[in-house]
């Protein structure tokens, strides 16, 4: 993982990616993502330092850009605490079905969208990050608008 002046780069070149290629429009905007002030996107870019809590985040928003070697990693630590797998049901009894009548191709996405820390394959470029990371964006806000009705299905 860089840190210091090493990350403050990275930062910078991160941004100015996301910048070009449209999905972000200002620093500004990328600052209210971050739920923070322009100014101390400047002070990482200068410094370097970001708090350790942003850090998933700040590797998520940007993985339409660049990947996590980009970070210094091999790979994404897990982001979110791994969830022992429920007892079979009907429900995940259908899931299974379903992804053994899938085409290769839809399989092959889904094992890369389902993967936790794992290199990613060769195919998947800064578009499929991109994609994916606006599915996750869209997701969240459903979820968001949704709430209790979502709370409820999942319980």
């Amino acid at each position: 993982m860089l840190s210091g002046k090493e990350l403050g780069l990275a930062i910078a070149q991160a941004i100015d990616k996301k910048l070009a290629l449209g999905t972000a429009r200002t620093k500004a905007e990328i600052a209210r993502h971050f739920e923070i002030k322009p100014p101390s996107i400047h002070d990482w870019i200068k410094k370097g330092s970001i708090s350790k809590d942003k850090l998933p985040e700040l590797w998520k928003y940007f993985s339409d850009v660049v990947g996590p070697e980009h970070w210094g990693l091999e790979y994404f630590p897990n982001q979110e605490a791994i969830k022992h797998p429920a007892p079979p049901n009907e429900e995940s009894g259908k899931v299974y079905d379903a992804y053994q009548v899938v085409t290769e191709e839809r399989r092959i996405v889904i094992d890369y969208l389902l993967s936790i820390g794992d290199t990613a394959p060769s195919w998947v470029d800064s578009d499929v990050r991109a994609y994916v990371s606006a599915m996750d964006e869209k997701a969240r806000k459903w979820i968001q608008s949704n709430k209790s009705a979502y709370k409820s299905k999942a319980s």
